[in-house]
């Protein structure tokens, strides 16, 4: 019969405790950052396009943006967003104020905004609806969530048990 030596035993549990733990976390930063790269892509493919400015501004993990989403999970969190100030606009929509003059001048279909240019036009007041890039972007990921995490805890349980 084999001798079995309990604090041997009770070792062994804590380094395969602890173990774990670490592999569950890297799991959640794994799931994050695929959510917020989905998110990131999403945003990019909807966002209106003029010069490309706001398209490139979108990024992951810069704590100075503006207008960011935050992917939390229990321990597991990735930053998604832009510093451009004018992005939240864009996604949520704005009302001109009505009279108010706007420089520059206008290139066929589209008005070129010059500060200090002699020409212009006076805004109208109306709303200009929202593209909600962002919104859209999320609402995708969160819908295929279960889906990410369950292929991730797949992938985990085949590295921690590789024997079945």
């Amino acid at each position: 019969m084999a001798k079995v030596d309990k604090r041997d035993l009770e070792r062994m549990y804590k380094r395969l405790k602890k173990h774990h733990k670490r592999e569950v976390q890297v799991s959640m930063d794994r799931v994050a950052r695929m959510a917020g790269m989905q998110v990131l892509r999403g945003a990019q493919d909807r966002v209106p396009v003029r010069d490309g400015i706001l398209r490139a501004s979108l990024i992951i993990g810069n704590r100075k943006n503006i207008f960011d989403l935050v992917l939390g999970g229990l321990r597991a969190e990735i930053t998604v967003g832009t510093n451009l100030s004018y992005a939240r606009y864009v996604e949520e929509g704005f009302t001109q104020r009505e009279g108010q003059f706007v420089p520059g001048y206008w290139d066929r279909e589209k008005f070129i905004y010059v500060p200090d240019h002699p020409d212009g036009m006076v805004l109208k007041g109306k709303r200009v609806p929202g593209v909600h890039y962002f919104a859209r972007s999320v609402a995708e990921v969160e819908s295929i969530m279960d889906e990410l995490v369950k292929e991730e805890l797949d992938d985990l349980a085949r590295r921690l048990f590789p024997d079945g």
